[in-house]
C-alpha cells in the first residue's frame, strides 16, 4: 500500500489484517493530513504498528529525481521516477493567498504541439487516477509540514505534462479526490486542454464543477494546426469552438484562452481584432470569456521570437477596448528553475537517468513554459467572475498602461506598497471566524487587489 494516497477505508482494512484496532486507521491519516507518510515519523502510534506499517506498506509511489526551488518566487519544480521508470513534473507557486499546484495527467503527451518539451518527447502511457493525486497530496504535505501552512494546496492546474482531457476518467477522479479528501474546491481545479470538442462537452456535463482553459494560440486553422497538429484531428476550430460555447451555455462559467505571441506571426492589432471576431462569430459573450496573453519564451525546439512589451500591451489593449473581453499579460514565474513543462525531465534524461520516449528527440520547453508558470495567478479572478457571469455581465476589464517616466515609476512603486500591505489585512481577515459587512466587502475584494498588484509589477519590470 501506499500511504501518500491510502484512503481511510483502505487504511482500516490494513490495520485490521495487521491485528490493531480500527481507531489507530484514523491516528494515520491524521498523520497523512499533516503531510507525513514515514510511519518512523508517526511517533505517537504503537511500535509494534510503526514496524507492521514500515513492512506492509511504503510512503509514496513517487521517486523524487530532482526538485529545484526557485529564489526569485518560491516555485518549486519536482521530476518525479514512476515504478516503471517513466519521468513526470509537477510544479507548486506559492502566493500570499494561495498555494497553486500544476500536475501532470500523462506521462508524454500525444498532441505533438511544436513549441511544447512534453509535446516533442512523445507519449508513454496514461497516469493512474492515484498517480495524479499523489503529485498533489505530496506538495500539500510539503506545504503543511515543511513551511508551516496549514492551508495546504488551495488551488490545482492541469497544465503539465500531457492533455488531462484525454485522460478524463482518471483526471476526473484524481480531481474528485482532492475536492474530498485534501478540500480543494473544485472552483479552483482549472483543466487546460488543447481542444477536445467531445471531452469538453462531457466536461460541461461533469457533476464536478472545474474550471476551463484553452490553448488557442491561433485564430484560423492553417496556422493553428501548424502550431498545434491536434486542431485538424479534431476537427478544426468550428469544432473546438462550438464545443466551447456549449460549455459556457451548460456551465455559466467562463473559459481562459490561452494565446502566446509570436513576434511577427499573432502579435499585430490586425490578430487581436482577428480573435475578437472569432468570439464575435461563434457567439461567446465577452463577459465569459479571458485572454491570457502569453510572450513566446524560444526554445532549442523552436527558435520564433517573443513578442515586446509593447506589442503585448496593445493586444490587450485592442481586446479590452474595441471587444471589451478581459486580457491580461502574464509574469513568468519560476524561469530560474525551468519550471515549464518538460524542461526538468529533458535535463534528468540528458544525465542519464529515467526513459526517452522517442530517440533523440529530447527538447528544453519553449511556450509552455511560460503558460505552465503563468496560469495560476488568474485562477481566482476566473472563478470569482465565472460565479458572477451567471448573473450579470463582468466589471469592465482593464487595459494594461505602461510606465515611463520617473514620476511614474515613484507613483506605481507607492501604490504597489499600499496594495500589498492591504493585501496582508486581508489575509490576516480572511482567518477571522466572524466578519462584520465591511470586513467582508475587504475580503471580496482580494481578487481585484491581486490583479493590481499584478499589473503593476508587470508594468514596473
Amino acid at each position: 500500500m501506499v500511504l501518500q494516497t491510502a484512503s481511510l477505508p483502505s487504511l482500516q482494512s490494513l490495520v485490521a489484517s495487521l491485528g490493531f484496532p480500527s481507531f489507530r486507521a484514523k491516528q494515520v491519516h491524521d498523520y497523512i493530513s499533516r503531510g507525513v507518510t514515514d510511519a518512523s515519523l508517526m511517533t505517537q502510534l504503537p511500535r509494534p504498528l510503526i514496524s507492521s506499517l514500515l513492512s506492509a506498506a511504503v510512503p509514496s509511489s513517487l521517486s523524487l529525481a530532482s526538485e529545484r526551488v526557485s529564489s526569485r518566487d518560491g516555485t518549486t519544480k519536482r521530476a518525479y521516477r514512476l515504478p516503471d521508470g517513466q519521468l513526470i513534473e509537477s510544479v507548486l507557486m506559492p502566493y500570499s493567498s494561495r498555494n497553486t499546484a500544476c500536475v501532470s495527467s500523462q506521462a508524454g503527451c500525444a498532441m505533438g504541439c511544436v513549441f511544447c518539451a512534453t509535446g516533442q518527447m512523445g507519449f508513454s502511457r496514461q497516469l493512474s487516477a492515484d498517480e495524479i493525486y499523489e503529485q498533489v497530496a505530496a506538495f500539500d504535505g510539503l506545504v503543511k509540514r515543511e513551511r508551516g501552512d496549514g492551508r495546504g494546496v488551495t488551488n490545482v492546474v492541469f497544465m503539465g505534462m500531457g492533455e488531462p482531457l484525454a485522460n478524463y476518467r482518471n483526471v476526473m477522479a484524481a480531481a474528485s479526490r482532492m475536492n474530498a479528501e485534501l478540500g480543494i474546491g473544485a472552483r479552483k481545479i482549472t483543466v487546460s486542454t488543447v481542444g477536445l470538442p467531445p471531452m469538453i462537452r462531457k466536461l460541461a456535463r461533469e457533476p464536478l464543477q472545474v474550471n476551463l482553459a484553452v490553448s488557442l494560440h491561433e485564430t484560423n486553422d492553417t496556422d493553428r494546426g501548424e502550431l498545434l497538429p491536434a486542431n485538424k484531428r479534431y476537427g478544426g476550430l468550428t469544432e473546438l469552438m462550438s464545443a466551447v460555447k456549449y460549455y459556457m451555455d451548460e456551465t455559466r462559467r467562463r473559459v481562459t484562452f490561452e494565446f502566446a505571441l509570436i513576434a511577427g506571426s499573432n502579435d499585430s492589432p490586425q490578430d487581436a481584432r482577428r480573435l475578437g471576431r472569432l468570439f464575435r462569430e461563434f457567439r461567446i459573450p465577452a463577459a465569459m470569456c479571458h485572454v491570457n496573453v502569453i510572450p513566446l519564451n524560444p526554445s532549442d525546439g523552436f527558435r520564433e521570437k517573443k513578442s515586446s512589451k509593447a506589442a503585448v500591451e496593445e493586444y490587450c489593449r485592442v481586446l479590452v477596448e474595441e471587444f471589451k473581453v478581459s486580457a491580461t499579460p502574464r509574469m513568468r514565474r519560476g524561469i530560474d528553475i525551468e519550471a515549464g513543462c518538460g524542461q526538468l525531465k529533458a535535463e534528468v534524461l540528458k544525465k542519464g537517468g529515467g526513459k526517452v520516449f522517442e530517440e533523440g528527440l529530447v527538447l528544453e520547453g519553449g511556450m509552455e513554459q511560460e503558460i505552465e508558470g503563468q496560469r495560476a495567478a488568474e485562477e481566482e479572478e476566473e472563478e470569482e467572475a465565472a460565479a458572477a457571469a451567471a448573473a450579470a455581465p463582468a466589471a469592465a476589464p482593464r487595459a494594461t498602461t505602461s510606465i515611463t517616466s520617473p514620476s511614474q515609476t515613484i507613483a506605481a512603486e507607492k501604490k504597489l506598497r499600499k496594495l500589498k500591505n492591504k493585501l496582508k489585512q486581508i489575509a490576516k481577515l480572511e482567518g477571522s471566524p466572524k466578519l462584520n459587512d465591511a470586513q467582508r466587502a475587504k475580503v471580496e475584494a482580494r481578487g481585484e487587489v491581486e490583479r493590481e498588484i499584478e499589473e503593476l509589477t508587470y508594468n514596473l519590470t
